[in-house]
């Protein structure tokens, strides 16, 4: 058995691999094991992994990803359409949008690709073509959410508000950039302007002439965006989305670009080093000497513990080792540390004043809080007063 094994990296590991020669029976996930898949929309790869099995032992279970599944084509079917309007109506305004996220890579790694499960439609375009594109927005008749939104730019905001059709209930998001001013990496060279208006390649989308991004900038942007996302410990597509990258890509990737950018972006090494490290002890990815090259040129090093830690935290979170990521601020504990950890300058050394400091910082605002066990408390006495009186 891989040195992790979780039900979702046994999910990961027969859709991209198959099943390993040899191997015994499948564990097939549980109820509940099934509701998080769907949840975190891997309910279509599960329902393509298990659906057979499900089909003969469990008519419920099968149900309940059958329906993920069609629900998931019915949703990709209304975004593809609405995806090939937009870009038709800014093509004839000579606007030539970069696709990002799921929409960009549904078409490219996804067979069939409503097993990239999505909710809105999200492009990259450039600052002067704002005004430009949101009038055409408006044209397709989506209700801008903020009509203040010609004041986004001075607000430091790198998207605009979304744009949400009533018919529909499609929503697009225009971007101008990838990070928000305050994220950790919308200060590395590689997401610099300058460098993102090269990354951009054009293709044929039904028809219509896009963008997407190069695959090594879809790689380094995937990685980065899924580690400083809110959902973090459930961001499991953004995952999917690099082993695609990586099983597709990676022969041809251009490692003399790749090594300079992670020798110029300090923070791309230490969360691409631990999410590979992962994969890789999961039996999902296999890492190439030219990949290990590449990071071995940055100028970063991961200690032994930080790495572990980073890899627990990997393994307890988004890949639910104890199947209990229903506490909010539990996870966004996990994900405070990871973000602490992966920084270039984290060290073995500063491990435990990192976790004192964690859990003072709980101990002000989280679960810990005096002020809200006491309050706590205090509501539940009122409760059982009340209902001892009501019963008397």
């Amino acid at each position: 058995m891989p040195a992790y094994h979780t039900f979702v990296t046994q999910l990961l590991q027969i859709y991209h691999g198959g099943k390993p020669a040899g191997a015994g029976p499948v564990e097939l996930p549980s109820v509940d094991q099934v509701e998080f898949l769907c949840d975190v929309g891997l309910g279509p790869i599960a329902f393509r992994v298990y659906g057979d099995e499900f089909r003969q032992s469990d008519p419920t279970i099968f149900s309940v990803l059958q329906s993920s599944d069609l629900m998931a084509r019915v949703i990709y079917g209304q975004i593809e359409k609405a995806a090939v309007e937009l870009a038709g109506e800014l093509q004839g305004a000579g606007v030539i949008p970069t696709f990002l996220k799921g929409i960009s890579t549904s078409e490219e790694f996804y067979a069939p690709p409503h097993l990239r499960v999505m909710g809105d439609i999200d492009i990259l375009i450039q600052h002067s073509e704002v005004d430009l594109v949101m009038a055409k927005v408006a044209d397709l008749g989506y209700k801008i959410s903020d009509d203040q939104w010609h004041m986004y730019r001075t607000r430091g905001h790198h998207h605009l508000p979304a744009a949400l059709h009533p018919k529909t209930g499609l929503t697009i998001e225009v971007h101008t950039g990838l990070f928000s001013p305050e994220e950790f990496y919308s200060g590395e060279y590689v997401f610099q302007p300058d460098n993102i208006a090269g990354q951009s390649v054009d293709f044929d989308y039904r028809g219509t002439r896009v963008a997407r991004f190069t695959p090594e900038f879809q790689f380094i942007y995937t990685v980065s965006k899924w580690s400083v996302d809110r959902d973090w410990a459930l961001n499991l597509k953004g995952i999917n989305d690099t082993i695609h990258i990586l099983k597709k890509y990676e022969p041809e990737f251009d490692w003399p670009t790749l090594s300079r950018w992670f020798a110029a972006s300090p923070h791309l090494f230490p969360i691409t080093t631990a999410l590979l490290h992962y994969l890789e002890r999961a039996d999902i990815v296999t890492v190439s000497p030219q990949l290990r090259e590449a990071l071995a040129g940055a100028d970063g090093k991961l200690g032994s513990r930080t790495l572990k830690l980073l890899a627990w935290l990997l393994h307890t979170y988004p890949f639910n080792a104890r199947e209990k990521n229903d506490d909010n601020y539990k996870s966004w504990f996990a994900h405070s540390f990871w973000l602490y950890l992966s920084k270039p300058n984290s060290r073995d050394l500063g491990i435990p004043s990192e976790i004192m400091r964690q859990f003072g910082t709980n101990a002000l605002y989280g679960e810990y809080n005096p002020v809200r066990r006491v309050q706590s408390g205090l509501k539940a006495l009122v409760y059982r007063i009340r209902d001892k009186m009501s019963f008397d």
